[in-house]
């Protein structure tokens, strides 16, 4: 029953303030400060300003933090007018505990988030023993969170719409969104929130400041190192943005892919007797692009997925998705389209002015085209060089529709010390650029061998203690770092069958069909009772009836979406067992001719010690194989206990993610189990850390993972495929 790991909680912490939306009129009555004229010569006497609470001053603020304080700064809009119009900045303080010797300004990305929360974030991280001697600052640069803004939704696609006719709306909605307050909206760049950023370090007193950035906000500290160096001690950037303009930016990223598809074609030209795909690297591109030109070119990117490609484990995966296509041969089933929505470069987005915040910071910094006539030469420069960039690489033009072309950031080498690290195989802020902005402004690259992004910070991450040494001492980091194991940023185990599995939003599932089901009959789903959508069921209950909805991803054999499934919930509980049932909108007959896929036999007897196993993921894309090693009476996970539940041989080691995974004779296919849990930690009787009860006492296998019997369904489903729960042989618990 995995939950979130400290990093995820840190970034949910973040979203759980939704400041984006609260404008300057707001945020004045929630803060006060002590007016200071903006235009003050610097000095390292602090000027006047309240805190206050940051909890007491803006009710939607997390309410276990104590520590976080915040104030407004006015700032000028127009710095060359600094009599002019001032606007107020948002700032958040975490106080060093023990003496004060500097200050650490820190910055979460996006760009465009809010960077008020950053600070009570970073007590969670690596860096969280820098407290005891720095100030941990945070700012919510101009559009952002607590800060001046403009507020506009961004506009949804229509359906049916043409390409260029999203283009022009496109470009409406900016120029009106604009036109709310051009000159704030014009202003929103990251030279200006540098010269902000340095505002604040003038009104706080501190004569120099250390900067930690991640993603969007590695661009804040680039520019700001750039325009301010002389005022930066020592500043660390992780994943890290392109120092030049979008349509270069995203050109140089697809040639970095590009590098990375030719090794999969010449490592497929090796296989050839398996695959069949060419003899030669060329021959296997010329197979590709056709294939390409069948399913259509957006489509065809999820089979060259950059992250997976980089990783020679995973290109196993991929030739069997691109062979399975290949053989239907009709191009008529086909992977559900790659997410089209806009790429953060950041954790995520927050509230409804993250768009158009993020685009106010990038097309003030970009010249590139404006035009739909631009985007399409672009696009036809772009892909007659590199001929598996997708259409949506195009985005960043689509998202500067309507905007007045833009300045390009002025950066430059500097004195201060300066640490880049990049992470080779991830995918938001690719390692090309990382290589660009370093031989653009120096400093010392690190590279981390993994595929996750803005990480560095972690405590999780063996190498992330150089961003302590580095801050303390100066010590600069240099070569390469391993990083994060591969399993946690994309599949994690043995690929394998995956037909009949259903991938959820954050677990596995798989289609199974009673005995005595008809084609006729409405399938069932089944999964974990705690992969529930609306969540966990509690100790000792039993959900019944016509419940919640459920929606998830049917899997052909290799693992492609070939598309989805939706229906309610039946039954779900966590006691005695661990089991969601749903029965879907489509019948069995109905699955088979649109996906030409069969439901797992559902067994009527559970798997005994020693019987031969698969434990097939649809979420992980992976395929266990071993035995199931014994049968525990009771396993105990926190307030949760199962009977009977089966433990795997250690081959079978399933990763954080495998829940709800469909376990099935490796002979029969008949579902004998579902995945459930394992001990990670070596803990006992604790939530991620069961522990197996008998007569003898309690034991734990650390490492080891369980599964949940599912014999029991069988004899609960009555007429129409439902569960019946009076039926005279069904033991399920009940309400």
């Amino acid at each position: 029953m995995p939950f979130p790991t400290e990093e995820v909680q840190i970034i949910l912490r973040y979203v759980t303030v939704p400041s984006i939306a609260v404008g300057i009129s707001v945020a004045a009555s929630l803060l006060s400060l002590t007016a200071v004229p903006a235009d003050a010569a610097s000095r390292t006497t602090p000027e006047p300003v309240k805190w206050e609470l940051c909890r007491d001053a803006a009710p939607d603020w997390d309410r276990d933090d104590n520590r976080s304080e915040c104030a407004l700064i006015p700032v000028p809009v127009d710095y060359a007018k600094p009599a002019g119009r001032k606007i107020n900045i948002a700032v958040s303080r975490i106080k060093a505990t023990g003496k004060r010797t500097g200050a650490l300004f820190g910055n979460p990305g996006g760009p465009g988030l809010p960077g008020t929360p950053y600070p009570y974030g970073l007590l969670s991280s690596r860096l969280a023993p820098m407290n005891q001697e720095w100030d941990f600052i945070g700012i919510d640069t101009r559009g952002t969170g607590y800060s001046a803004q403009v507020s506009c939704d961004t506009p949804e696609a229509r359906e049916g719409e043409s390409e260029r006719e999203a283009f022009e709306r496109q470009a409406d909605a900016k120029r009106a969104c604009i036109a709310k307050d051009r000159e704030l909206a014009l202003s929103i760049s990251m030279e200006n929130a540098s010269r902000d950023m340095d505002r604040i370090r003038q009104v706080l007193g501190f004569r120099k400041i250390n900067f930690y950035g991640n993603s969007g906000g590695t661009a804040l500290g680039a520019v700001y190192r750039s325009m301010f160096d002389s005022r930066v001690d020592r500043m660390w950037l992780d994943s890290i943005m392109s120092p030049v303009g979008q349509d270069a930016a995203v050109t140089a990223e697809v040639a970095h892919y590009h590098a990375g598809y030719r090794r999969f074609f010449e490592w497929l030209a090796g296989k050839n007797s398996t695959y069949h795909f060419g003899s030669s690297p060329q021959k296997v591109e010329s197979a590709l692009k056709a294939l390409q030109a069948k399913v259509g070119r957006d489509e065809f990117a999820a089979f060259l997925d950059p992250n997976l490609e980089a990783l020679p484990d995973r290109w196993e995966r991929s030739a069997a998705k691109l062979l399975e296509l290949q053989n239907e041969g009709t191009g008529e089933v086909v992977p559900k389209q790659k997410d089209m929505r806009r790429k953060p470069f950041g954790f995520g987005e927050m509230g409804r002015n993250y768009g158009f915040t993020h685009d106010a910071f990038m097309c003030n910094a970009s010249a590139d085209g404006r035009t739909y006539s631009d985007l399409v030469r672009l696009r036809k420069e772009r892909q007659a060089k590199y001929p598996f960039s997708a259409d949506f690489n195009d985005q960043p033009i689509m998202y500067c529709a309507g905007w007045p072309a833009g300045k390009p950031w002025d950066l430059k080498p500097g004195k201060s010390r300066l640490q880049l690290s990049g992470h080779k195989f991830e995918t938001v802020t690719p390692y090309v650029w990382a290589k660009m902005m370093h031989k653009k402004i120096g400093g010392s690259l690190l590279t981390v061998t993994d595929a996750t992004h803005s990480t560095m910070k972690s405590k999780e991450l063996a190498c992330g203690s150089k961003v302590v040494d580095f801050f303390r001492d100066g010590t600069p980091a240099k070569g390469s770092c391993p990083g994060f194991p591969a399993e946690q940023t994309g599949p994690s185990g043995p690929a394998g069958n995956l037909a009949g599995t259903v991938r959820l939003p954050n677990c596995s599932a798989s289609l199974v069909r009673p005995r005595t089901a008809r084609d006729e009959d409405k399938a069932l789903l089944l999964t974990n009772g705690h992969c529930h959508p609306e969540g966990r069921p509690k100790p000792g209950e039993v959900i019944t009836g016509q419940g919640a909805p459920i929606e998830g991803s049917v899997l052909s054999a290799a693992g492609r979406e070939l598309g989805p499934v939706t229906g309610r919930v039946l039954y779900a509980t966590m006691t005695g067992t661990d089991i969601t049932v749903a029965q879907l909108d489509s019948t069995y007959a109905d699955i088979r001719q649109k996906y030409k896929i069969e439901a797992f036999p559902l067994a009527s007897t559970g798997p005994v010690a020693g019987q031969k196993i698969k434990v097939a993921s649809s979420f992980l894309e992976s395929v266990w194989s071993c035995q199931a090693e014994a049968v525990i009476p009771t396993l105990k996970e926190g307030d949760y206990t199962s009977t009977q539940a089966i433990r795997y041989a250690k081959e079978c080691n399933t990763q954080p993610g495998s829940s709800g995974s469909a376990v099935v004779d490796a002979e029969t296919r008949e579902l004998v189990a579902v995945n459930s849990t394992s001990n990670r930690d070596g803990k006992e009787c604790e939530l991620n850390n069961p522990c197996e009860i008998d007569e003898t006492g309690t034991t734990v296998h650390q490492g080891r993972g369980y599964a949940t019997q599912t014999a029991a369904i069988a004899a609960c489903i009555g007429a129409g495929n439902t569960i019946d729960l009076k039926r005279q042989e069904c033991t399920l618990p009940k309400p």
